[in-house]
């Protein structure tokens, strides 16, 4: 009886007086300050759960361009090459397609740079389609070839390595030659160079395409010296690497198009 005698008090205070809201936005006003408080770890946590999701977001974005961006990066080596091609070629025919390759984007686990093996393993095997003597290129040249595989990663050899030859060519003037590791990542030997063939510093050598293993086109190093000496039938002719054969993380491995559409 006491409560609903204070019920029907409270009842009329509120239609005569408006009493009870006033009193009722006092009372939400002194407990704001504890709903904030309650609020806070709540909020602190779904804040930290959406920096972390977004953060994820932009890791796998990350990830995504940047095997993108290699694989383009891989397209847009041979444009350099064909373009002087297409200037040696134009007398002869036209219209030619060039070839297309498909690229499959790998990591480096491990870099072995032993004076007399340089070798690194990548995150991709049998298991992944890789196939011993499949060309490895990185976001500036050629790397190197795939020399053993197994399951889940494979082992690579380095152009720089002593004991690997290339076949590649001058670019400018189409000069056939093989390019050979000398066991430093900064230097290559192309020793079977003629002396009087029209070589320069600052020459592009790339990929000729010729022994099966590497397509054609590709960039591999820069000339850097020529020792031309008296009574030599050859000239002595180093070049720099262009690909990151110490440095690098990200590579892709070259695969050759089928043979109808090479045909």
């Amino acid at each position: 009886m006491l409560y609903g005698l204070l019920a029907v008090v409270l009842m009329a205070m509120d239609h005569r007086g408006r009493f009870v809201p006033q009193v009722r936005s006092a009372i939400e006003y002194a407990v704001e300050p504890v709903y904030h408080l309650i609020e806070w770890p709540v909020g602190a946590l779904r804040n930290l759960f959406g920096q972390f999701q977004s953060r994820r977001s932009l890791r796998h974005e990350n990830e995504r361009l940047k095997e993108l961006l290699l694989g383009q990066q891989g397209d847009l080596q041979r444009l350099d090459t064909l373009a002087e091609e297409n200037k040696r070629l134009r007398a002869l025919f036209e219209g030619a397609e060039s070839q297309s390759f498909d690229y499959r984007f790998a990591e480096l686990l491990h870099v072995d740079l032993d004076p007399f093996s340089h070798k690194v393993l990548i995150d991709r095997g049998s298991a992944d389609g890789v196939i011993i003597g499949q060309a490895v290129i990185d976001g500036a040249g050629v790397m190197g070839q795939v020399e053993d595989t197994h399951l889940h990663y494979s082992s690579v050899r380095l152009i720089s390595d002593p004991n690997h030859a290339l076949p590649v060519q001058i670019n400018r003037t189409g000069l056939r030659t093989v390019a050979f590791g000398s066991g430093e990542t900064g230097n290559l030997n192309l020793p079977n160079v003629p002396r009087q063939a029209d070589v320069r510093v600052g020459d592009l050598v790339v990929t000729s395409g010729l022994g099966d293993r590497f397509p054609g086109g590709y960039p591999v190093a820069l000339v850097t010296t020529i020792d031309r000496k008296e009574g030599q039938t050859f000239a002595m002719v180093r070049a720099k690497p262009l690909a990151a054969l110490g440095r690098g993380r990200e590579v892709l491995l070259i695969s050759s198009p089928p043979a109808e559409t090479a045909e």
